[in-house]
């Protein structure tokens, strides 16, 4: 790896060329989302308490209706607003058409408030300015007696626009905006910007309107505010600019977790263990018997400011994106450093509720104890109450650890329920003791539904961390019930059926095992729409260029990164990238057994598996170019069989240029065949699969 490291290196002085034949991008016409000849398909509510619908009764501008949309605030509820708008009916999980928004330019629409609300727009617009006293239309109290002005303060500002789609209901956020104070007058128009180098919006098949609160348990009765919208319309594009390609940059084998959404730099991203009870210190600690937790890190972002980290959380409400914030009781154990020095924390918090304390010591913050309303100042040291009174009052700062580092392995033991110690990778290691009386706090409960929850993972806090990743090499539980460990360097993928959970990950794609045997990363600008990643070792052989596919081409915050293996680098002494617009001309039917294979004469190897008649089977259909590379596409296809013809037809949308239907099936015995069409473009050249047996 030392010799191929210096050839990577070396990649700085050779050339990276952009482009190739057809990069030019056609521009795209106006896309209407919704308006009263719509009608009510592809519209309803995610979840939350709000509501869609059309109203005929309110004409938008050039229109005969309008939607309605009403965003009803209660304390059963922190999501008063998710609501939906698909293209051509459906709903964000069965949507049959996926487009690439970074071919748009802007979110364009018309928006009336209804001052019959129980709240104004400003109101609307920053939830922490309604008044301690406010009323709704029924004349009663909104807050519990206890909860204050300003109570709402950190809820979602505006009305955030995110993007749906069938692997992920809400996401990315394409746009947050105040609604116009304007709108309490008429209807006024709209246009969000959409930022085209935006990662993971090439598939959206729609969009929701989101609203979130922040500590919705203060209110007592609803307060309800509507506006209608209408003429949601996504505005065609200029001619982007082609991607552009990025120097390559050495990748380094492990559980890599990268800081890579398009969100917040706080949003964390994580693995969670399949393996949910047994994961405890308490009750299982002792100095014959310690409890160890420990990770090695093999690789971190150039930033002094990002964080790796482990969370620890007893009998959790659920799967949290953020523990440490949301959940009750939680302990962290987390890494910040440099190239030359580095420090491992250990915080916990006990009976939380204002979600802050632990970290920063915060004073000022109001929360409901004992149904009444009081300021609390998280500043006094953990084992400095009696465990009777306040002990929620602790900074939950334990102890820390300093090393010359951030790599190496890192440890936390705990000899009894209370006695712990931090170890640093160069043997430096800091007592502590956990109070005694939050120690039940972090037992098992074995009656619940999750007794324990364990992550690894880590944040950016600076945007010089992101698109850069915590790589963790190796992780282990020792001395619990249930113990656990992991080599990540022994890993080809990651298990994320049987052993790791990514869906708490704000960018779940980002949180992958590199093997070992992979080389760099290449990564260019978005957007890349059709776009693929060629290599060859001279410029001066057309037909030497190859198409890296071993590894995934992640799409990041601006960015798509691409794995390369060691084996897909050209050989010899220099290495050149490109990036090639293909141009889709035929459709490919793989069937059970095969697989893509571009540049070869069929496109495809291996031999189809024996079909069972009557029994359901997957076929594949890809977008390809003339040389079978598969190209992004979101059209539909249609599958019929002229060798069967009693079967019928089955049809799918393609997404990033595949699909995979499941309902297709023979019903006569023999030698059988399967036709792929597309009926979105009758351009496309229809192809026929390779003939199986039906038996």
């Amino acid at each position: 790896m030392k010799n191929l490291f210096k050839k990577y290196a070396g990649l700085s002085l050779a050339a990276l060329v952009v482009g190739g034949a057809g990069s030019a991008l056609a521009q795209t016409q106006d896309l209407t989302l919704w308006n009263s000849s719509t009608g009510t398909s592809g519209i309803g509510v995610e979840w939350g308490t709000g509501s869609l619908t059309p109203d005929n009764t309110v004409a938008g501008p050039n229109d005969t209706g309008s939607l309605k949309v009403t965003v009803d605030f209660t304390g059963a509820s922190d999501t008063p607003a998710a609501d939906y708008i698909c293209f051509n009916g459906g709903n964000p999980w069965y949507q049959p058409l996926a487009v690439n928004l970074a071919l748009y330019k802007s979110i364009d629409f018309d928006v009336k408030w209804d001052t019959t609300s129980d709240i104004t727009i400003s109101e609307f617009n920053d939830l922490s300015t309604w008044p301690a006293t406010l009323t709704n239309s029924t004349g009663t109290n909104v807050f519990w007696s206890w909860a204050g002005a300003g109570y709402l303060s950190g809820s979602l500002g505006g009305l955030d626009f995110e993007g749906t789609g069938s692997y992920n209901q809400m996401g990315p956020s394409i746009y947050t905006t105040n609604l116009p104070t304007a709108a309490a007058n008429g209807w006024v128009h709209m246009s969000l910007p959409i930022n085209p180098a935006m990662a993971n919006i090439d598939a959206i098949n729609g969009l929701c309107l989101h609203k979130w609160v922040n500590q919705c348990w203060g209110i007592v009765n609803p307060a309800v505010a509507r506006f209608w919208i209408d003429n949601l319309v996504l505005k065609g594009t200029t001619i982007p600019l082609p991607p552009k390609l990025s120097m390559p940059v050495k990748a380094t084998p492990g559980l890599n977790v990268f800081a890579s959404t398009e969100g917040s730099l706080y949003d964390r991203q994580s693995a969670v263990l399949r393996q949910n009870s047994g994961l405890s210190w308490v009750g299982q600690a002792t100095p014959a018997n310690p409890v160890t937790y420990s990770f090695t890190i093999a690789g971190y972002p150039t930033s002094v400011n990002c964080e790796a980290w482990m969370f620890l959380v007893p009998n959790p409400a659920y799967m949290d994106n953020s523990p440490d914030w949301n959940e009750t009781n939680c302990a962290i154990v987390y890494l910040q450093g440099s190239p030359t020095s580095a420090t491992m924390h250990f915080q916990y918090k006990v009976n939380e509720a204002s979600q802050q304390g632990m970290y920063s010591g915060a004073s000022g913050v109001v929360e409901k104890i004992g149904g009444i309303n009081e300021t609390n100042s998280y500043t006094n040291a953990p084992g400095s109450w009696n465990g009777v009174t306040t002990p929620w009052l602790e900074s939950g700062n334990l102890a820390q650890v300093t090393n010359n580092s951030i790599l190496g392995t890192w440890t936390i033991k705990f000899t009894s329920d209370t006695n712990g110690t931090l170890i640093a990778p160069d043997g430096n290691s800091t007592n502590f003791v956990f109070p005694t009386y939050n120690i039940g706090a972090f037992a098992e409960n074995p009656a619940a539904t999750t007794p324990f929850y364990l992550y690894l993972g880590m944040q950016a806090n600076n945007a010089d961390a992101i698109n850069q990743a915590v790589v963790y090499s190796q992780f282990s539980v020792n001395g619990t019930a249930s113990p656990y460990s992991e080599n990540f360097l022994t890993d080809s993928s990651l298990d994320t059926v049987n052993v790791w959970n990514t869906g708490a990950a704000s960018g779940p794609k980002g949180v992958l095992v590199v093997p070992g045997s992979s080389a760099l990363w290449v990564s260019w600008s978005l957007p890349d729409a059709g776009f693929g990643l060629q290599a060859t070792p001279t410029l001066n052989d057309p037909l030497a260029w190859t198409t890296p596919s071993i590894g995934p081409a992640l799409g990041m915050y601006g960015v798509r990164s691409q794995l390369i293996d060691s084996s897909e680098v050209p050989a010899g002494s220099a290495a050149f990238f490109e990036l090639i617009k293909r141009t889709a001309t035929q459709l490919q039917v793989l069937l059970p057994g095969e697989v893509n294979a571009p540049g070869t004469a069929t496109g495809k190897t291996g031999t189809p598996t024996a079909e069972s008649v009557n029994s359901l089977f997957t076929v594949t259909v890809n977008m390809c170019d003339s040389t079978w590379h598969i190209v992004s596409s979101t059209d539909a296809v249609s599958l019929s069989s002229a060798t069967d013809p009693g079967v019928g037809s089955a049809t799918g949308n393609l997404v990033g240029g595949t699909a995979q239907i499941t309902t297709w099936y023979f019903d006569t015995a023999g030698s059988q065949t399967v036709t792929a069409s597309d009926t979105s473009n009758t351009a496309i050249t229809s192809n026929t699969s390779s003939s199986v047996v039906a038996q």
